[in-house]
């Protein structure tokens, strides 16, 4: 209501109306109708909302939802696959919009469940910002099509093969993501690797490193890629051909990637200082960053008015590695639109808000702290009610306030006017 009154308001503005008659008619003259939208909006001070670190915003206002699986059609899905379908479906969003794709290339694979090795990937052939919830193709460790989803697109087995090597040999690992910006490959091709210079080349844990040779050699490849990354690590260099990041949930799996594109392009830029003049950060120093990163913050604790620990408890409310960085993400998406279909475990707006009180019910005077909590430790010790001997003690004030209705003066057709009368008690008239 309050946008429509201001479109109102605007639209009935003569100094509007010749202010975009103006400029339609420079626009006309000049033959070029392109800048017409920014130069109404330069005119509306719309030009400090741009956004010009980030394209998020850089195609059409309508983009196509991440949780495209509606009604009857969840029912077709075992239980948590909508779920993790969605959540894998806006990594690769938020992959294309943060500028680390190429073109169609590249997987997201995510294990589907422990007891069956079936796997979700994404149809060759569609761009990232193309991939849906409903779009993304069901497999088996060959790289087999069980369910194909809503496009006619298959899968490149070829580069799912390496995916399925690391799932079938570290069943911890639900998600993989390959990586491959031009900053991650530099790194992948450098002999030193990644080196401690920041806290997100710290986060990330000891970093396997695998001399890629090409996905044409088969088995012998997978078990040489098996084999370098180790039982524990979930980041593996490939030389030459960025990195492929690990985690047990999607959401670390996504934190792993963050961190090293940026630790990555933080390395790059100090490269040309030369490594000797590089300050390393040291092990002790590097063993409590890591261990700081896996705990909680005490941030994430919730409020006084959130839920109780046994409901936390009940809930398993704890954090994992790389949830709550997550969840802001899926809220920002939300908020530009794209309905990712996420539940959100803490949401912004409290469940409960605080209920409205009007002046009658609230008295005049702040209440004695010492007095209440008295009479709460004396109630505890089963006190039921004062003596009426006890002398009178007031919480503000001796006045009591009620509503009353009066009828108007004056006037040959009074209305009924209801008003707050004070009521001084007798024992308390000498206060």
């Amino acid at each position: 209501m309050e946008r429509r009154k201001r479109v109102e308001m605007i639209m009935n503005s003569r100094l509007f109306r010749e202010e975009l008659e103006r400029i339609i008619e420079i626009q006309m003259k000049d033959g070029s109708g392109a800048t017409l939208l920014q130069s109404i909006s330069d005119m509306m001070g719309l030009q400090g909302q741009k956004l010009q670190s980030t394209n998020l915003f850089r195609s059409s206002n309508c983009v196509a939802p991440i949780n495209d699986i509606r009604g009857v059609e969840s029912m077709g899905y075992a239980k948590g696959e909508k779920i993790l379908r969605c959540k894998v479906a806006a990594v690769y969003r938020l992959m294309d919009l943060y500028g680390w794709t190429q073109n169609i290339q590249n997987h997201i694979t995510a294990r589907l469940n422990v007891d069956e090795e079936i796997f979700l990937v994404n149809p060759h052939g569609l761009l990232y910002n193309e991939i849906t919830a409903s779009s993304l193709v069901k497999v088996d460790m060959r790289g087999d099509i069980i369910e194909s989803g809503t496009t006619n697109f298959g899968v490149n087995t070829a580069t799912f093969s390496m995916h399925a090597a690391i799932h079938a040999a570290r069943p911890d690992l639900k998600a993989i993501v390959h990586v491959h910006t031009p900053a991650v490959v530099a790194v992948s091709s450098l002999k030193v690797g990644l080196l401690p210079l920041s806290r997100e080349s710290v986060v990330l844990g000891e970093i396997s490193t695998h001399p890629f040779t090409g996905y044409s050699r088969g088995d012998e490849e997978k078990e040489k890629i098996v084999r370098n990354l180790g039982p524990n690590n979930k980041v593996l260099f490939l030389s030459n051909n960025g990195a492929v990041c690990c985690g047990e949930t999607v959401e670390e799996a996504f934190y792993n990637v963050y961190n090293l594109v940026a630790a990555c392009e933080a390395q790059l830029k100090l490269m040309p200082v030369g490594i000797d003049n590089l300050v390393l950060i040291p092990e002790d120093v590097r063993k409590e960053i890591y261990d700081s990163s896996r705990i909680c913050p005490e941030g994430a604790i919730p409020g006084p008015n959130g839920p109780s620990p046994a409901v936390l408890e009940k809930k398993d409310k704890k954090w994992r590695i790389g949830g709550m960085e997550f969840e802001a993400l899926m809220r920002m998406l939300d908020n530009a639109g794209f309905r990712t279909g996420y539940i959100y475990r803490t949401p912004l707006i409290k469940g409960d808000p605080p209920r409205p009180r009007n002046d009658v019910e609230v008295p005049p005077a702040v209440s004695s702290l010492g007095y209440l909590l008295e009479e709460e430790e004396m109630y505890r010790n089963g006190w039921k009610g004062r003596k009426s001997n006890d002398r009178t003690r007031w919480l503000n004030s001796p006045n009591v306030y009620q509503k009353v209705e009066i009828l108007e003066t004056g006037t040959t057709d009074p209305k009924k006017i209801t008003k707050v009368e004070t009521l001084i008690s007798s024992s308390n008239q000498n206060f």
